[in-house]
């Protein structure tokens, strides 16, 4: 059987969301792209569709590997192979080649993320990937008890030179769906807003809505020593303002101070990935 490559950027973009979503078909939590999402996904990730691949079996697409590029580093945002081709050796053959590809493009990290003890992270590691640390997604579906923040409309361009400080001083530990590029990437997608007490500007919120609730991509106070009680009035003041009870929060490193307070602020772990990295 004949193997061969082909940039993404050479086929349809409805033509990759369909193989995407058929292949994750089965995943711990499937993943269901439209081609909206994905431009937006592409945009915010920083994709590199002429650095990402569709792998060919006589002619078939079975696989994919979609890379995202910042300097000196690249991040693997999916990857996958159609079940009937797994375990055939298609999937090393894939991966060799990206990680290959990357190293031109001098990248000197690639990072990925997998479900917590899911088999296929044995797959990654044989390719010299290791864990580093645990990324937990949380929901609350109760109402918070807390005093409400009033809302400000946010420049995008302040909540990133706040998150740049943040990072800089080692007062954060980002993950890249976090990082101060990817919320200045995604300023059309989401809601950002300073939070006000007594007029006074605590921190900064950038959140969403969807069909079940609400959700928090970042959140961070201006004072560290109360990123707990911040976080906890953050969420009620998105509860009280849309009058609902559900909110999640996806991804979130566990060693950053977001996780803590996420915990303290009595949000429930329902999904934990583990982010491996190769160097």
């Amino acid at each position: 059987m004949k193997a061969e490559f082909e940039k993404l950027s050479e086929i349809s973009l409805s033509e990759i969301v369909d193989l995407v979503n058929d292949v994750f078909l089965d995943y711990v939590i499937p993943i269901k792209w439209d081609m909206f999402s994905f431009e937006l996904d592409v945009k915010e990730n920083s994709i590199s569709l002429e650095d990402s691949y569709v792998m060919k079996v006589d002619g078939e697409k079975v696989g994919f590997c979609i890379n995202a590029i910042r300097p000196n580093r690249a991040r693997i945002d999916a990857f996958g192979i159609k079940r009937n081709y797994r375990r055939r050796g298609f999937g090393s053959a894939l991966l060799d080649y990206c990680i290959d590809s990357l190293k031109w493009k001098e990248a000197k990290e690639i990072s990925l993320e997998v479900a917590e003890k899911d088999m296929v992270a044995s797959f990654y590691e044989k390719h010299g990937f290791r864990v580093q640390r645990t990324l937990l997604s949380y929901y609350v579906d109760k109402k918070v008890e807390a005093k409400p923040y009033d809302f400000e409309n946010a420049v995008m361009d302040e909540i990133y030179n706040i998150s740049v400080f943040n990072m800089k001083e080692k007062l954060r530990f980002l993950n890249w769906q976090r990082e101060p590029i990817t919320l200045k990437l995604s300023d059309d997608r989401y809601d950002h807003s300073f939070l006000k007490d007594r007029n006074k500007n605590v921190g900064y919120v950038v959140w969403g809505t969807s069909e079940d609730g609400a959700y928090v991509i970042d959140a961070a106070p201006k004072e560290f020593e109360e990123y707990d009680e911040f976080f906890k009035r953050t969420l009620f003041s998105i509860q009280n303002l849309l009058s609902l009870e559900k909110v999640i929060i996806m991804n979130v490193p566990e060693n950053d101070p977001l996780n803590k307070a996420a915990l303290s602020a009595g949000m429930k772990p329902f999904f934990r990935q583990w982010e491996m990295i190769r160097f």
